[in-house]
C-alpha cells in the first residue's frame, strides 16, 4: 500500500499539533484500568531541551490529590486508537475518544 505525499504531509502537522497543544494549565487524565478511579490533573512544568525530538520534553502533572508524575510529553495520548485505554490523555482527547 503507498500512502500519498498529501496524505503524509497531514498527518505530521496534525502530529505536531497535538504536542504542540500540551502547555502549562493542560488539564491531563490518567487512565490506570479496571476497577481503579481515573486521576484528574494539570501539567505543572515543562522542560524541553534543545536535542532530539520534540516530544522528548519532560512534563510534570499535578494530581488532583495532591501527587505529581513526570512523563515524556509523547507518553501522552499515546494510547488513543490501542486496544487498551490505559495511559495518560488530555482532557480534550480523552472526551473525544470516550
Amino acid at each position: 500500500m503507498t500512502i500519498s505525499l498529501a496524505y503524509a504531509i497531514m498527518y505530521i502537522v496534525m502530529m505536531r499539533k497535538e504536542v504542540d497543544m500540551i502547555e502549562l494549565g493542560t488539564k491531563i487524565i490518567g487512565n490506570f484500568g479496571a476497577m481503579i478511579p481515573l486521576s484528574f490533573g494539570e501539567v505543572v512544568t515543562v522542560e524541553t531541551f534543545d536535542t532530539g525530538p520534540k516530544d522528548h520534553a519532560d512534563v510534570k502533572v499535578k494530581w488532583d490529590n495532591g501527587s505529581h508524575t513526570w512523563m515524556a510529553l509523547g507518553e501522552i495520548n499515546d494510547a488513543v486508537g490501542k486496544l487498551s485505554g490505559i495511559g495518560y490523555y488530555t482532557e480534550e482527547v480523552y472526551y473525544e475518544t470516550a
